[in-house]
């Protein structure tokens, strides 16, 4: 078995899944003090079954070092709400995402999912459930200062 790839140090955001994007900005930006950056693209989503283009959208908050994520749902994807009070995913900065991806799957962490811009590109993350159920998120530090504009300063 490989050593993990994540590092409680490289833990930048926690993941949660909502219906109404807009509305969980509102809610939960008073709730929890924080602003959002608002961001989303087309990505090719990359399963065990098939390969489809989504559109994603979410919200990062501003404040860190560990952000929160507000994600869109999206209809039979792994984008789907969870319980009330549950967390989605904990997302990680790893350096090379096939390689991080790769040693979670030795550790017998199902891959979920990856992400890529199209179907030639490297993934920029992948998403596994860990043994004990967790979803984790492992995303290509390279992406930090697209995901993270306040830092650009």
């Amino acid at each position: 078995m490989s050593a993990s790839p994540l590092r409680h140090a490289d833990l930048w955001h926690t993941g949660i899944v909502v219906d109404d994007l807009a509305a969980a900005m509102a809610a939960l930006g008073d709730e929890l003090g924080v602003t959002w950056h608002e961001g989303g693209a087309q990505v090719q989503l990359i399963t065990d079954d098939s390969v489809r283009t989504v559109t994603t959208a979410y919200a990062l908050s501003k404040e860190g070092p560990h952000h929160v994520e507000l994600g869109q749902s999206i209809e039979g994807t792994l984008w789907t709400v969870t319980a009330p009070g549950h967390a989605h995913h904990l997302g990680y900065w790893v350096d090379d995402v096939v390689a991080a991806s790769a040693a979670l799957v030795d550790q017998g962490s199902r891959r979920i999912a990856t992400i890529a811009i199209t179907d030639e590109a490297p993934p920029m993350c992948a998403y596994h459930r860990t043994p004990n159920g967790l979803v984790v998120e492992v995303v290509s530090r390279g992406l930090r200062r697209v995901l993270l504009p306040e830092e650009r300063a």
